[in-house]
């Protein structure tokens, strides 16, 4: 492969990311600050509102990543994104015809949901694969690599959560009953996109060996559940067994590990910069 277009971003990728950005921005301003509002400014009425801010949380994460992509240098920084938000617009996409009597066709917020994940789901995998003929193994290689240990463990971490994700959409009301937060069955099964999305980013994550192929990712991971975390405190009356549950402690060791991780990587690329190893603009 010519060096110079070793794991480059392709145009149409990045287009269809300037595209997106604003969209997911957009969906982040209104779940996020304005739940009670979803009902006309989003595809449907979204009770309680944590379960829209959840999911606006989870927006903002998407457009770190598509952001990144829009204007990022290298195709293996963003690259493991790309699987799991298919699997996250199929998740939608069939949620949707699941429960299409909770939409109102003529509706345009529901219109551009439906637009939108009727489009992606082929879309994101032709971009994926189309982008990844530019992947070169040098550039994925460069920087240190993350503890084996550390891939395996988030590896099994993203299968539990598929299967978690998995359970929870076949059995809406059996996700329903352990939640921390009520759920109907139409958004018992949105929420059980957003753990797919999570379980496949693990996995997609895990599978890179260079810890430049994990960054993004993990940066979309903490974005979305921090704002989780601090959305949860504004909304606390929506939490069946108050603020103290295993959701939400989860959570907190989620963000405790990446930050552990993330200071840890940092450590040992600054190393391997003083050491001459690696250049300083590999990142």
């Amino acid at each position: 492969m010519d060096a110079k277009n070793e794991d480059r971003i392709l145009l149409s990728t990045r287009l269809v990311a300037v595209g997106v950005v604003p969209i997911l921005v957009l969906a982040w301003i209104i779940l996020y600050f304005f739940p009670q509002l979803s009902g006309e400014r989003f595809a449907w009425a979204i009770h309680p509102p944590m379960t829209a801010v959840y999911m606006g949380a989870g927006y903002l994460g998407g457009a770190w990543l598509f952001a990144n992509a829009a204007f990022g240098r290298a195709w293996h920084r963003v690259a493991p994104g790309y699987p799991p938000v298919a699997v996250f617009t199929i998740a939608m996409l069939l949620a949707s015809i699941l429960h299409w009597e909770r939409f109102d066709p003529g509706h345009f917020p529901f219109q551009l949901w439906l637009g939108l994940y009727a489009l992606t789901p082929l879309l994101i995998p032709l971009l994926w694969w189309r982008n990844q003929k530019t992947a070169g193994r040098s550039a994925a290689s460069r920087g240190p690599a993350v503890p084996k240990g550390v891939r395996w463990g988030l590896g099994l971490m993203g299968g539990l959560l598929l299967l978690l994700a998995a359970a929870g959409f076949a059995r809406p009301e059996w996700l329903a009953g352990i939640w921390v937060w009520p759920l109907t069955p139409l958004t018992a099964r949105i929420v059980s996109g957003w753990i797919a999305l999570l379980g496949a980013g693990g996995l997609s994550i895990s599978g890179q060996r260079s810890w430049s192929a994990w960054k993004t990712g993990l940066e979309s991971i903490a974005l979305w559940h921090a704002l989780v975390l601090a959305g949860a405190f504004v909304h606390r009356q929506d939490f069946t067994a108050g603020l103290a549950n295993w959701y939400l402690a989860t959570v907190l060791l989620l963000l405790i590990g990446l930050g552990g991780l993330y200071t840890y990587m940092g450590s040992r690329r600054a190393e391997r910069l003083a050491a001459g190893h690696e250049p300083r603009v590999a990142g």
